[in-house]
């Protein structure tokens, strides 16, 4: 089994104005005896590497942090009580990683709190959706939505990447509802395409939301606003940041020009945060080498830090 490293809070300094606290102050008090979320960062990109990916995801949990812990709490929104429980170690071969997390998040859930996993690889979805599918696999039918440029759904013939969670995870005895949305014609074989319509999972391109001439939110909503609102459902949201153009992720390892724009994205999701119980969000692949400034950590931690809060 890989290691759990602590956080060091250090890296984090407090903000000593009392009259304006950031989130990052929450890491330096006493460690709460019950808390809302949990926070784990996954610093590994070897699934990205082994699919032939632009290394550097490996350091998106630490960057990702640097920037939602300055954020200050919303003024108008409740912060939720969340603990930062560290980074599951990339020690020992991919799979026994992938275990790894998959048993941390699991042991979150288990305790009745919601998880905010930061990558790391995109291989790292599998880890948070198996955890996520063994909890919520009762009466009520989960869903799971994937935000992403690429389908995911390669055979691990070779073994596993990050482009084989969500193979890995429709191939399982588990039975949810399947999104795939922001999708791009341009990198993913018609095979992989069908390979998700036969195991009943939808799929949204950017593309055919461009082409409609509606809002990205009404163009979702119209096209999956059963499956997503008829009734409020356990929900793992995985975000590998390469769904966004590559203006605003220019930091991931195989961004698009024509991705999604994250001012239109940004209705949708708070729609999905309000009407479903997103208990994991994951987001992967913010690789902060492959930029020259911090424009992808800085998108990752904004949609970490609405994640944190709640409406009172």
């Amino acid at each position: 089994m890989a290691e759990t490293a602590p956080l060091d809070v250090n890296l984090f300094p407090k903000h000593l104005d009392a009259h304006d606290p950031r989130l990052g102050n929450q890491l330096h008090e006493p460690a709460p005896d019950a808390w809302q979320v949990s926070v784990l960062g996954y610093p590994d990109d070897e699934g990205v590497r082994l699919n032939r990916g632009r290394t550097g995801a490996a350091g998106g949990p630490l960057a990702i942090r640097q920037f939602l812990y300055k954020t200050t709490p919303h003024p108008q929104m409740r912060l939720k009580t969340f603990r930062d429980l560290g980074d599951v170690m990339p020690t020992g071969l991919l799979p026994e990683r992938h275990e790894s997390g998959r048993a941390g998040v699991l042991t979150e859930l288990q305790a009745g709190r919601q998880v905010l996993s930061l990558g790391g690889g995109n291989d790292y979805a599998y880890s948070d959706g198996a955890a996520f599918l063994s909890q919520f696999s009762g009466s009520v039918r989960p869903l799971v939505i994937n935000i992403d440029a690429h389908l995911d759904v390669r055979e691990p013939i070779n073994g596993f990447n990050s482009g084989t969670p969500f193979y890995r995870l429709l191939k399982s005895e588990a039975k949810f509802d399947f999104v795939e949305l922001g999708l791009q014609s341009v990198c993913n074989a018609k095979a992989h395409w069908d390979f998700v319509q036969e195991h009943n999972g939808q799929i949204i391109t950017v593309e055919e939301i461009l082409e409609s001439g509606q809002s990205f939110h009404s163009y979702c909503i119209d096209q999956l606003g059963e499956l997503l609102f008829k009734q409020r459902r356990p929900t793992f949201l995985a975000i590998d940041i390469d769904a966004f153009a590559w203006p605003y992720a220019a930091g991931s390892s195989a961004a698009w020009p024509l991705g999604i724009d994250p001012h239109a994205f940004w209705p949708f999701y708070t729609t999905l945060l309000h009407r479903l119980d997103v208990r994991v969000l994951g987001i992967y692949e913010v690789a902060p080498n492959l930029e020259a400034g911090p424009g992808t950590a800085k998108l990752a931690a904004q949609l970490a830090h609405r994640y944190l809060h709640e409406p009172i």
